[in-house]
């Protein structure tokens, strides 16, 4: 899964496209078809963050350590909510009132530490030092608009796999 890291930004761009398409696909006449697609979409775009977040780690300097297991944890903990969700109510979407809406607050910000992830290890490997709030903020938005900023991230991570040996100082 490495290989997706050395691919071109148009190349990504494409992949990226084909997610955010499963994720808009609407047939009208089957709904389960329609929540399996979009369900497929949210979990493809879960598994492309998690492929930068694990292979970019490698690229961290020694002496940065950040919480990858968390990372991990919140990923499949992320997924395995909107398998449960499709599969209990079938929507991938749910709607928490009252006392359920705590966890809730912990799914929101699993979603946001997924996609702080990879924008921290990024930034870090670029830096050769643990990137602060404000340094990864711009990389941060840049995956939250993916589809379209991945012209921007994607040569950054380019030149860090080309330049760069995983786990130097």
């Amino acid at each position: 899964m490495s290989e997706i890291l050395r691919l071109k930004h148009w190349q990504v761009f494409l992949i990226l496209l084909f997610i955010q398409l499963l994720n808009n696909f609407s047939y009208t006449d089957n709904h389960a078809v329609t929540q399996v697609c979009v369900t497929a979409g949210y979990l493809l775009f879960l598994s492309m963050l998690l492929i930068y977040g694990h292979r970019l780690y490698d690229y961290l300097p020694r002496k940065v350590e950040l919480s990858y297991t968390l990372f991990v944890l919140n990923c499949f903990l992320l997924a395995a909510v909107a398998l449960v969700a499709l599969l209990l109510t079938g929507k991938p979407d749910v709607q928490f009132t009252g006392i359920y809406a705590l966890p809730a607050l912990y799914l929101l910000y699993a979603m946001i530490h997924v996609v702080a992830f990879p924008a921290k290890v990024l930034c870090s490997a670029e830096l050769k030092r643990e990137a602060k709030a404000g340094e990864y903020a711009g990389t941060f938005f840049m995956i939250i608009f993916w589809p379209f900023c991945i012209w921007f991230v994607q040569p950054r991570v380019n030149n860090l796999i080309r330049y760069y040996k995983p786990g130097l100082e």
